[in-house]
């Protein structure tokens, strides 16, 4: 009973139907026609929220997404990202039927060392920046898209940073956390003197700094020792730079007696 009476016109409650047992039973069944269409049995499961997994191999990827659009009636394909196993990457791809309130998630295995897929662009154009973020974040080269490049990194960023053998450059070695000093010295500040700022150095490529990948290259150590930008003061001290004599206005230095 609600508390407060409905006003009219409101949204009908969510409907459940993608969680019943006997929704799912029917989608399990439906999914048996893929054995036949791949020539070997598909390895299926219940997942949680009403979601069905299904496991399919690389080769069969261009082939299996017609089938779920084409026969089994999946309109929408909504997401596509990638997992590092360590042993080896998978792409997981999200599939819904609209009209029939089904969700299937469909997982590829493919070597870490050689990460290629058939691309899906040719079949749900959804595909093209859902693949080209998978492939700008993991490495993983979806061959057949037309246009396979990063999206989110620059085109020069060295790596994929969601890979677990990633690794930032330079090295930042960080101080002990505060709370594993004594109050007086976490209040005072003393533990974060002299702490390197890992922020505008946390995604640089070899010794170019950036902020973070969408903002400009401040410049290579080579280039700041020949202009001399942001030398003279100690503000600088916060970016990493010292204080180089040579720079320095010989009318600034204090006169020896």
């Amino acid at each position: 009973m609600d508390i407060a009476p409905r006003a009219a016109g409101a949204a009908e409650a969510p409907s459940l139907l993608a969680y019943d047992r006997d929704h799912i039973n029917e989608l399990l069944n439906t999914l048996t026609q893929l054995d036949e269409q791949v020539g070997q049995p598909v390895p299926k499961r219940r997942l949680n929220d009403g979601i069905v997994g299904i496991e399919i191999a690389p080769e069969r990827v261009v082939e299996t997404g017609r089938f779920l659009r084409d026969v089994l009636g999946f309109e929408l394909l909504s997401c596509i990202s990638g997992v590092d196993m360590i042993e080896h990457l998978e792409s997981i791809y999200e599939f819904r039927s609209i009209s029939r309130n089904w969700l299937v998630q469909m997982r590829v295995k493919t070597p870490s060392n050689d990460p290629r897929i058939p691309s899906l662009v040719s079949v749900y154009s959804s595909a093209n920046w859902l693949e080209r973020e998978t492939y700008d974040l993991y490495g993983i080269r979806f061959e057949g898209h037309p246009d396979l490049r990063r999206m989110l990194l620059e085109d020069d960023f060295e790596g994929h940073p969601l890979l677990k053998s990633f690794r930032t450059t330079p090295a930042v070695v960080h101080d002990r956390a505060t709370t594993q000093v004594d109050a007086v010295r976490a209040i005072s500040g003393e533990q974060q003197r002299g702490q390197e700022r890992v922020v505008l150095k946390r995604l640089g490529q070899g010794q170019q700094e950036r902020i973070h990948p969408g903002m400009t290259t401040f410049g290579n150590e080579a280039v700041f020792l020949e202009t001399g930008q942001g030398v003279g003061s100690d503000a600088n001290a916060m970016h990493g730079y010292t204080i180089d004599e040579q720079y320095l206005d010989p009318a600034a230095k204090p006169q020896e007696e």
